[in-house]
């Protein structure tokens, strides 16, 4: 394919998972390879992609045919790659659509998210605390025990991710504190916990409550069957020396020679094994469950 044509310092603004949005700028600083003429850069898909090295979550690569190929460095339906074109003057170059953001989401299963549904700062009362259960371990304790007063949202996901020893907290672009599962697919879950009844809840204050304090997406469970007793049973037997073929209304039977079989009650006020107990063929004793 031929190559793209862009205006010197023309932007790309994009984010992934709701973080902050992100604005590359295609110069030649960032494009060194690319063919300066007047105020156009002339450039392939390979040499643009080398462009986005700083970008955070982001991939880039190029197709068979050249053209530049943008991916999130996570993976997953949970994972969206967002390009807001209105904002990107290099859109219509780049061959991306206009009037809105275009967003495009991974596949296959991703990892648990809990977002907070209140955005930063926050005032966060000395000592208090919340619990957080990671991929179903052991529930985490996280104090807030320094100050008193306001938390960044960017405070509290450091705090969150020093006190639980591992990377699952961040901020969104809309300054809430998003939680991440490490894991994906099954297994993944997160759940967030209020303190006891005479501590500050942090939970609470972050937003971390109702819906968003609990989220497993892949739960699993095994194939189940209830046996349930029912009212009463009747012994039906075979009063021939030759098989009796029953078509009952719970599915067809066989009744062995001499042999006897164990239906519900119900079954046994069907019409056919009436006519056959009419005729002799079939004797029905009822039975009365205890």
């Amino acid at each position: 394919m031929t190559g793209y044509r862009l205006r010197e310092g023309a932007t790309l603004v994009l984010r992934v998972d709701d973080g902050p949005w992100q604005t590359l700028t295609f110069d030649t600083d960032t494009v060194p390879d690319a063919t300066a003429d007047g105020a156009e850069l002339r450039a392939t898909g390979e040499q643009l992609a080398a462009a986005f090295d700083g970008v955070d979550g982001v991939t880039a690569d190029v197709d068979p045919d050249g053209a530049l190929v943008l991916a999130t460095e996570g993976t997953g339906e949970s994972t969206v790659l967002e390009i807001d074109p209105a904002a990107s003057t290099a859109a219509a170059a780049l061959g991306l659509g206009a009037g809105g953001p275009v967003a495009v989401t991974g596949h296959g299963p991703g990892s648990a998210v809990l977002t907070g549904g209140t955005a930063g700062p926050y005032a966060l009362p000395a000592g208090a605390s919340m619990s957080v259960q990671v991929d179903g371990r052991s529930r985490r304790k996280v104090t807030f025990d320094d100050q008193e007063g306001q938390w960044s949202a960017d405070d509290v996901a450091a705090r969150i991710n020093r006190q639980l020893r591992r990377a699952v907290a961040r901020v969104t672009g809309d300054g809430r504190v998003r939680l991440t599962s490490p894991t994906q697919g099954v297994g993944s879950r997160l759940t967030v916990s209020p303190p006891a009844a005479d501590v500050s809840d942090a939970a609470a204050v972050l937003g971390f409550t109702g819906d968003a304090a609990h989220r497993d997406p892949y739960r699993t469970a095994p194939a189940r069957l209830v046996c349930r007793p029912v009212a009463g049973t009747t012994v039906l037997e075979n009063l021939t020396s030759a098989p009796v073929e029953l078509q009952l209304p719970t599915g067809r039977q066989v009744l062995p020679a001499r042999g006897r079989l164990v239906v519900a009650s119900g079954t046994a006020a069907d019409g056919l094994l009436r006519r056959l107990v009419g005729q002799g063929t079939v004797r029905m004793s009822p039975e009365r469950n205890s």
